[in-house]
């Protein structure tokens, strides 16, 4: 009997040695900072580096810390720390010297950081390059001068080592100058940073084509990813736990750091982002970075130049001028113009799949297989080259030759087989070989299961972008437009056919009411669900009967009921199998999916989306967006909802200030405070609407939200520009399809009284008042509601009864610090909180739901007990203890 697998305390034996055999190195780094501004590697030193080393075959995490210390050396137990190497120097240089020997002792082969242009190998570098140590070409695996010089003289490693450590670092000016290189692809879309010998990730970058978010902060990524929710801590309060010394809040800094570090190699195990590239390389056949870097055109022309080699085909290398001559691509797959409305009937869509493969494949669409164009002039292109065919060839082979529908003439398989269709049936034919051998996998072999799910999705990607490759027309390295456009029209030609075939069906019954380049969908009147799967089934078996193999039809779902607003852009309730009896809420293309507005759209639209396909009744999606609406315009609900995350590129935009779009203005506020909190390129920045003076533009009502939920702050959310130009136009679109009227339903609806007992007095400090109602107190009493003067906060009827007044503001006040104390603990939990230096919650991650919430209350304990204070109940609550 054999010996069962143990799922608890050993490893799959098929994950031994089955890793990459890289070793993976992150890095962080924390600097004194001045004041409220970022560090600055021309005036502020490296307290902390933090190194977390991991071999991907036992993803065991080994972690290193430096330390830069002036106060002396001290023992390590002091911070409490325990679990890592930890190396404290009372010079920096020395800090450089040991951070460059224990990176060449370990010898990774892949360095990463969150941001590295900003605060990890790239602020090393800058700190560096000031201190005049070329840090870059110290650590990398290529000769350098001190090097040579080393092996020259006889020197051993470990002496050159100890040298560096002892002398003071001061590196030739060649060194220094070409210490950080100047790369403007790098810096916009990769890291910047060059080690040689060694790749350098810039993780924020990756998590951005990895996970579709509003914001890329490291706090969001972690939630999204693991699940996690983590502090973020401002630079000014990591450097007074790091200035207090040992014994005391430093041990906080340093483990803030190192977390971070793991963090790091966390969320890469996480979505397995080292084996999957490892694999999509094997795969295509290039460099590991290359996959990261290069696009479709370099993975497709990778395999595809190796099959042709062995077909002793060579390929042709236009020039730039060459790919801009050829003749401009006429043909455009097939786009429906929907009929815009709402469905209660099911629609059943189908999906041909890798429509373009197929028709590769299927008619043997190839550069070598193409014969030209049938077109009676002195000259015919082919692509970017003059090309002639022999009319002895034309003539033996003209009742073989397949015409596509622009005119082009190919030849069968059965006279020359295409390079193109060669590759595309062995990668199919692989993939699913793939996942065949996936589905024999055990439960326990998880390791082989990523591997081979990576390996399936690598030939996945290669398949659909071959098309791409003959129809780059712009940036091509081979394009052709007379083969570009015969693969599109053959697509397109097979869907026109498809749905005039259903169309004219009379046992059907069936009427296509959207074709999208590879898709239709079929509207069944009066057909239950498990009637349009069956009629659903008929048609793929249909369809893939009348064309060529490899083409074919699938039924991917149904939709019961749904709302089909324009091209591209439609949502349901689908259901994928007959059995299925809860829905998923599907939507393409609207604000529910889109990351162009905020939270409060997206989540009102698909509430009432989902009430009207649960009722179809009109009138309950009228009242529940009244409640929304005067949730709004009352304050009772949540920033996070209506916080915008839009990408901003600094450099592309016109040098009018009132060009820019708000995100960026926002970014420029921030950076003319402090030059260092430049966002990177296509970085999402976060800004929120708020009132502003009479006539403002939107470009005078954004601010940071950090702005708006300062304890003083003297803004108010725009309630009002987040309801009519944001909310109603949303819903508008799709309810206006079954005659619902927003804007009068707004314009109707009773305007709820919002409490503002928190407005600044007159002789408060705010040198932003301009406007004179910032002077105005609240004219309804804080008690009933009921009218009041605006001297006083309370009406004369519950002013009369002193001692239920005091009863009532005691109760709420009372309330709100319980609830205070309840938000502050689960930060404090979280890891925010700091009890040691400065007492409070110093995290200020916009990502966090808790954040938004303990500062909401805090404005409202705030101003309750000003006013409790004001009648002299009881001394004011001081709310900056929270």
């Amino acid at each position: 009997m054999p010996t069962p697998l143990s799922k608890i305390g050993f490893r799959d034996p098929a994950s031994v040695g089955a890793g990459q055999q890289l070793t993976v190195l992150s890095l962080e780094v924390q600097s004194e900072s001045r004041g409220d501004l970022r560090p600055d590697p021309r005036f502020d030193a490296i307290n902390v580096i933090a190194l977390a080393i991991q071999n991907d075959n036992d993803y065991v995490t080994e972690v290193y810390v430096l330390l830069y210390s002036n106060t002396g050396f001290c023992q390590r137990s002091l911070d409490g720390i325990s679990g890592f190497k930890v190396f404290v120097f009372d010079e920096e240089k020395h800090l450089f010297g040991q951070f460059m020997k224990v990176l060449c002792s370990l010898d990774p082969d892949i360095l990463m950081g969150w941001d590295v242009q900003g605060s990890s190998l790239g602020f090393l570098a800058e700190r560096a390059s000031y201190l005049g140590i070329g840090l870059l070409n110290k650590i990398s695996r290529t000769p350098s001068e001190t090097k040579i010089k080393a092996e020259e003289t006889n020197i051993s490693e470990e002496g050159l080592e100890d040298e560096l450590l002892l002398k003071p670092l001061v590196a030739d000016n060649i060194v220094t100058e070409d210490a950080i290189i100047e790369d403007e692809w790098g810096r916009t879309h990769a890291s910047g940073v060059h080690v040689g010998g060694r790749i350098v990730l810039n993780v924020w970058r990756l998590m951005r084509s990895e996970v579709k978010l509003n914001m890329y902060t490291v706090e969001a990524v972690a939630e999204s990813v693991l699940g996690l929710k983590i502090p973020s801590i401002p630079y000014k309060v990591l450097t007074k736990w790091f200035s207090s010394g040992p014994a005391q809040a430093r041990y906080r800094c340093v483990e803030y750091v190192v977390e971070r570090a793991k963090l790091n190699l966390e969320m890469m195990n996480q979505l397995d982002m080292i084996n999957r590239t490892s694999e999509l390389a094997r795969v295509f056949g290039i460099d590991f970075f290359s996959v990261l870097s290069r696009g479709s055109q370099f993975r497709v022309e990778s395999m595809f130049l190796r099959l042709a080699h062995t077909q002793n085909y060579l390929a042709v290398s236009p020039g730039n001028q060459q790919v801009a001559c050829q003749p401009a691509m006429e043909c455009l797959p097939l786009v429906m113009e929907p009929e815009s409305g709402f469905y209660a009937d099911p629609v059943v869509v189908l999906d041909f799949q890798s429509l373009y493969p197929s028709m590769i494949i299927a008619y043997n669409l190839c550069f070598c297989t193409c014969l030209g164009k049938i077109a009676n002039s002195e000259v015919n292109t082919l692509g970017v080259s003059s090309y002639a065919p022999d009319p002895t060839v034309l003539r033996d082979l003209k009742d073989q030759l397949l015409l596509t529908p622009n005119g082009v003439m190919y030849v069968p398989s059965k006279v020359r087989k295409g390079v193109l269709p060669r590759l595309l049936e062995e990668i199919l034919s692989t993939r699913i070989m793939v996942k065949q051998a996936m589905k024999n996998l055990t439960p326990s072999q998880k390791v082989l299961q990523r591997i081979f799910n990576a390996r399936q999705l690598a030939l996945k990607l290669i398949a659909n972008v071959t098309y791409g490759y003959t129809a780059a027309g712009f940036s091509g390295r081979m394009p052709c437009a007379e083969l570009a456009d015969s693969i599109v029209q053959c697509g397109r030609g097979t869907l026109e056919k498809a749905i005039s075939y259903v169309n004219a069906h009379e046992k059907w019954k069936a009427n296509v009411i959207y074709g999208d380049t590879d898709s239709m969908f079929v509207l069944l009147k009066g057909r239950t669900i498990d009637e349009s799967f069956k009629i659903g089934r008929e048609i793929a078996t249909a369809i893939t009967a009348m064309n060529p193999y490899p083409v074919t039809l699938k039924m991917e779902k149904v939709y019961h009921p749904c709302f089909l607003l324009t091209k591209k852009r439609y949502v349901g309730y689908s259901y994928e199998s007959p059995g299925q009896v809860k829905p998923i809420f599907d939507a393409k293309g609207i604000e529910t999916v889109r990351r162009d507005t905020c939270g409060a759209v997206a989540k009102t639209l698909e509430q009432s989306l989902k009430l009207f396909f649960e009722h179809q009744d009109i009138s309950k999606v009228r009242a529940y967006l009244h409640r929304q609406w005067t949730r709004i315009l009352s304050g009772r609900v949540s920033l996070q909802d209506f916080v915008f995350a839009k990408e901003v590129r600094l450099g592309t935009y016109s040098t009018k200030v009132s060009s820019l779009p708000p995100a960026a203005i926002v970014a420029a506020k921030a950076m003319r405070a402090d030059p260092r909190a430049e966002p990177r390129y296509a970085e999402r920045v976060p800004y929120v609407v708020i009132h502003g003076e009479p006539g403002a533009r939107l470009v005078d009502m954004v601010v940071d939200p950090l702005e708006i939920l300062a304890i003083n702050s003297p803004y108010r959310l725009n309630d009002l520009y987040y309801i009519n130009k944001q909310i109603i136009p949303a819903l508008q679109r799709v309810f206006g399809l079954v005659g619902g009227d927003l804007n009068r339903w707004f314009s109707e609806m009773p305007r709820p009284a919002r409490e503002a007992f928190g407005k600044c007095g007159v002789h408060a400090l705010n040198p932003q008042r301009t406007r004179i109602d910032y002077y105005y107190l609240s004219k309804h009493c804080i008690l009933c509601g009921e009218l009041v003067q605006a001297s006083t906060h309370l009406c004369s009827k519950c002013s009369e009864n002193k001692t239920a007044v005091v009863a009532a503001i005691t109760g709420r006040t009372s309330k709100l610090e319980r609830e205070m104390q309840h938000l502050v603990a689960i930060c404090r939990h979280c890891g925010g909180g700091d009890w040691l230096v400065e007492s409070g919650v110093k995290c200020n991650s916009l990502a966090c739901s808790v954040f938004y919430e303990r500062h909401k209350v805090q404005k409202k304990l705030q101003g309750l007990s000003a006013v409790a204070t004001d009648k002299g109940f009881y001394p004011k609550c001081m709310v900056e203890w929270f």
